[in-house]
C-alpha cells in the first residue's frame, strides 16, 4: 500500500521522536538529544541517540538509523504499511482508502511470494526423491550435513523440461505468474520451459526470510547444453533485485549485528560451508560485484565488513572493484576490510581443509581498504624515479578525490603522503606536509590528562563556532562522556548556542557564552599552528582530539578497574575487563588521528 507523501510528512511532524521511541526504550536527556541502550544490538554503554529537532534516531554502535516509521518497523517487526497505520492510529489521523491499483500491487507481491515458496518446497522434495540421487551425491561430497541442507532449504531441479511448470500449474499458479517469478522461460513460439533444470537449487531469501529467487548449480550428469553457466540465478523480478540483496542475510544478520562482524563472499557454497563450520555471519553477493546498496546493508550490521575473495586473479580484480565502489561512500568509522585467501583457495575449500579457527584468523588479519589501495598500486611504480613517484602520487590522489566525506578524504590523503615520504630513496629531502594532526600525547591515565583533551575540544569550538553547524560535531559532542561538571556545562551551552544566538557573529557568540557561563569560560589551550589554523584544519584537529580522548577514556576506565579489583576479580568484573580491552583495540583500529610513524589506517 502506498501513502501520499503529505500524509507521511504529517505523521512524522505530529510526534517527537523521543515520544515514539520513549514508549519502548528508556531514554535520558543528554544535551540536545536523548540517550539510551540500543534495542537493536546488545550493549552495556549507551550509544543510541534520539534527536527531536532532526527527527531521527541513530546508534553509533550498530549503525541503526531512521525516522519514527523505520523505528516502528524494526522494533515492533512491522511492515511499512503497518508502521504507518500504527502512527496514524496513535495520532488519530484517518488513513485514505487504497486504490484498486494499490490492492492489485499488494496482492501481486503476495502471490509471487507464494509461487516462489511453492517452488522451493517442490525443489526440496525432489532432492529426497529417487530422481534426486545425483544431487544428493553432490551435496554429500561437498560435506553438507542434513541440518545444513534443511536450514538453507537446498533442493534439486530435475533434468526435465516442464516438471516444475506442470507441478505449479496443477497447484493453481498460472503460466504468467510463473514467468513473472522467473521460474519459467518462454520460447519464441511462447512455449514454456523450466528455467532451472539439472541443478542443485539454493533459495535466495530476503531479510524477512521469504523466498524471492533461486540460484542453481549445474550438475555434471545433466543432459542440457554444456554451454550453460555453472551457476544460474533467477532474473530480476518485482521482488528480486540482485544488487540489493545478499544471500543468507536472513540467517546472518542477527549474529553480524551482535558481533559487529560481517563477511561477504562470492558463492553460495562458500556461505553454506563456512556457516556449517560455525561462521554465522557469512553472506554472499549474487553473481554481481559489491554494489553501493550491498555496502549500506552490510554497514547496518557491522562498521567494517570483511570482503573475503578467492585467492586468484579474478578475486584481486573483484577486490579493487569493491574498493572503488566503497570510496565515495566512506564515512567516519565505516569502511571495508579485505581477507585474502591463499592462491587457488576459496572460502569453501579453505575452511574444509583448515577449519574454523584458521579461517577466523584470516578474517582477523584482514587488510584495511587504505592499505589494500597502497599495496595494490605502489608496486606498479619505481620509487627511485621522480617521474614514477609523481605518477603514483597522482594515481593515489585520483582515488582519494572519490571520497565524498571531507574528513575521511583528508585522512586518506595524509596517510598516502606519509607512505610516499617513507618510500622516498635514502638521502632524498622531501618536505613533510605541515599537518594539524594531534601530536603524540603521553597520557598518564589521570583526570588531569583527560581534562586537557576536553579543554582542547572546547577551545576549538569556542575559537571556531562555525563548526557547530556540522552535524558530526553536534552528534559527537552530545554523546561524549565528560566527567567534569564545569566542562559538561560548557558543552551544553555550546550545544544550545545555535538556538539562541547567531553563532557566525563572533561578538554575539562570545557575549552569549560569557553570560551563560557567568564569565567562567574554560582556560584556552594553545593549539598547534595557532596563528594560521583555519576552520577546515580545526575541524580535522577536533576529530583527531576526540579519537585520542575516546581511547584514553577507555584505558583510564580499564586502569581504574584493574586497580580496584586487583586479583580478586569476580565474573562481572572479568567480563567488563575483557569488554574494555576489546573496545580499546577496536577504538585504536578505527581512530582517525594520524600518529607520527607511518602505520595502517
Amino acid at each position: 500500500m502506498r501513502f501520499p507523501p503529505s500524509l507521511i510528512e504529517r505523521l512524522r511532524s505530529h510526534f517527537l521522536m523521543s515520544e515514539v521511541v520513549g514508549k519502548r526504550v528508556p531514554l535520558k536527556k543528554h544535551g540536545r538529544e536523548y540517550q539510551g541502550l540500543c534495542p537493536f544490538h546488545n550493549e552495556k554503554t549507551p550509544s543510541f541517540t534520539v534527536n527531536d529537532e532532526k527527527g531521527f534516531y541513530h546508534c553509533f554502535g550498530c549503525g541503526a538509523h531512521g525516522d519514527a516509521i523505520e523505528f516502528l518497523r524494526k522494533y515492533d517487526r512491522l511492515s511499512y504499511p503497518e508502521a504507518v497505520e500504527t502512527l496514524a492510529r496513535d495520532a488519530g489521523i484517518a488513513l485514505p482508502k487504497p486504490s484498486e491499483e494499490e490492492f492489485r500491487k499488494v496482492e501481486s507481491d503476495k502471490t509471487l511470494y507464494e509461487v516462489l515458496d511453492a517452488a522451493c518446497k517442490w525443489f526440496e522434495q525432489q532432492l529426497s526423491a529417487t530422481s534426486g540421487m545425483v544431487a544428493r551425491d553432490y551435496v554429500e561430497k561437498r560435506g553438507l550435513k542434513p541440518e545444513t541442507i534443511r536450514n538453507f532449504r537446498i533442493g534439486y531441479a530435475p533434468d526435465e523440461r516442464n516438471a516444475l511448470y506442470n507441478h505449479l500449474l496443477k497447484a493453481g499458479f498460472a503460466q504468467s505468474l510463473q514467468a513473472e517469478a522467473g521460474l519459467i522461460g518462454l520460447t519464441e513460439s511462447s512455449t514454456p520451459y523450466d528455467r532451472f533444470r539439472g541443478r542443485v537449487m539454493f533459495p535466495i531469501r530476503n531479510s524477512a526470510g521469504k523466498v524471492i529467487a533461486f540460484g542453481g548449480r549445474l550438475l555434471a550428469t545433466t543432459t542440457v547444453s554444456k554451454t550453460l553457466p555453472k551457476y544460474l540465478n533467477s532474473p530480476e523480478t518485482p521482488v528480486f533485485k540482485k544488487g540489493e540483496i545478499l544471500y543468507n542475510i536472513d540467517l546472518a544478520k542477527k549474529s553480524a549485528r551482535e558481533g559487529n562482524m560481517a563477511v561477504v563472499m562470492e558463492g553460495y557454497m562458500d556461505v553454506v560451508s563456512t556457516t556449517q563450520a560455525g561462521i554465522s555471519y557469512a553472506m554472499a553477493t549474487l553473481g554481481t560485484a559489491v554494489t553501493p546498496e550491498h555496502l549500506r546493508l552490510l554497514w547496518q550490521m557491522a562498521k567494517e565488513p570483511v570482503v573475503c575473495l578467492d585467492g586468484d586473479t579474478a578475486g584481486m580484480r573483484a577486490m579493487m572493484r569493491a574498493a572503488e565502489v566503497a570510496l565515495p561512500l566512506l564515512k567516519p568509522g565505516y569502511s571495508l576490510r579485505f581477507a585474502l585467501l591463499p592462491k587457488g583457495e576459496d572460502p569453501d575449500t579453505y575452511i574444509q581443509k583448515n577449519g574454523k579457527a584458521s579461517f577466523e584468523k584470516i578474517l582477523l588479519m584482514s587488510h584495511r581498504l587504505s592499505q589494500i589501495l597502497w599495496e595494490t598500486l605502489s608496486p606498479q611504480y619505481k620509487s627511485d624515479l621522480p617521474e614514477e613517484r609523481a605518477a603514483l602520487e597522482n594515481a593515489l590522489k585520483q582515488l582519494t578525490d572519490k571520497i565524498a566525506d571531507p574528513t575521511v578524504r583528508s585522512h586518506y590523503a595524509s596517510y598516502f603522503r606519509k607512505l610516499l615520504w617513507a618510500k622516498a630513496p635514502a638521502g632524498t629531502k622531501v618536505a613533510p606536509e605541515r599537518s594539524v594532526h594531534v601530536e603524540q600525547m603521553v597520557l598518564q591515565h589521570n583526570t588531569a590528562a583527560m581534562e586537557s583533551l576536553v579543554q582542547r575540544m572546547l577551545t576549538i569550538l569556542i575559537k571556531f563556532p562555525e563548526l557547530l553547524h556540522k552535524s558530526q560535531i553536534e552528534e559527537t559532542l552530545s554523546r561524549l562522556d565528560i566527567r567534569s561538571q564545569h566542562f559538561d556545562t560548557v558543552r551544553n551551552v555550546l550545544l544550545g548556542a545555535a538556538g539562541h544566538v547567531d553563532i557566525d557573529d563572533r561578538g554575539a557568540f562570545t557575549a552569549y557564552l560569557h553570560k551563560q557561563l557567568h564569565g567562567q569560560l574554560p582556560e584556552p589551550i594553545k593549539l598547534p599552528y595557532k596563528d594560521s589554523l583555519n576552520a577546515e584544519e580545526a575541524f580535522v584537529l577536533w576529530g583527531e582530539t576526540v579519537s585520542v580522548y575516546e581511547v584514553a577514556r577507555l584505558e583510564f576506565e580499564l586502569k581504574e578497574l584493574q586497580e580496584t579489583v586487583g586479583q580478586a576479580m569476580d565474573d562481572a568484573s572479568y567480563s567488563r575487563l575483557v569488554e574494555l580491552q576489546q573496545s580499546i583495540q577496536k577504538a585504536k583500529a578505527t581512530r582517525t588521528f594520524a600518529p607520527a610513524e607511518t602505520e595502517e589506517m
